[in-house]
């Protein structure tokens, strides 16, 4: 009988230490990085020159480097203080062609941007002939922005308080 509990209590004990102590049951995620900030993204595009001047022109990116030496690809980077944008024109690539909304695709949705004054955002997008959208608040006002780069990536623009 003593062989019995003995087995039972090592059975028990086995159990009990592998289940999540206090700490683990609270928080089941680890936490964060520390220091995680944006750096950039890249996006894979047609044509290189037309879509680099779209975000200059539109948004402020100013071209930080441009490399050209590989045959494989064409990579310009294109930056604002604190964010940078890598355009690639890798060879060989194409936009799938797609009769979904851009939704519907898997991958990047967006890029969202904050804005000191929206109103003022939509009035310079609209002098600039950019296709911009506007969702409003009950007094007219912009909530957020949503336009297109020539390639039919979708920026967004918001003001977060």
């Amino acid at each position: 009988m003593s062989t019995v509990r003995f087995v039972g209590s090592v059975i028990l004990c086995g159990v009990a230490l592998s289940q999540p102590g206090p700490a683990q049951a609270e928080n089941p995620h680890p936490a964060p990085l520390t220091g995680l900030a944006p750096d950039h993204a890249t996006i894979s595009v047609e044509n290189l020159d037309r879509t680099a001047d779209w975000y200059q022109r539109v948004l402020g990116f100013k071209v930080a480097q441009r490399f050209d030496t590989n045959p494989d690809f064409l990579l310009e980077q294109l930056s604002i203080p604190g964010y940078r944008i890598d355009l690639v024109k890798y060879k060989g690539s194409v936009r799938p062609a797609s009769v979904n909304p851009l939704y519907l695709q898997q991958g990047w949705v967006h890029v969202v941007f904050n804005v000191q004054d929206l109103p003022a955002a939509f009035k310079e997008l609209q002098a600039l002939n950019v296709n911009v959208a506007a969702d409003k608040d009950a007094n007219g006002v912009p909530t957020r922005l949503v336009m297109h780069d020539p390639e039919g990536n979708e920026i967004e623009l918001v003001k977060r308080k």
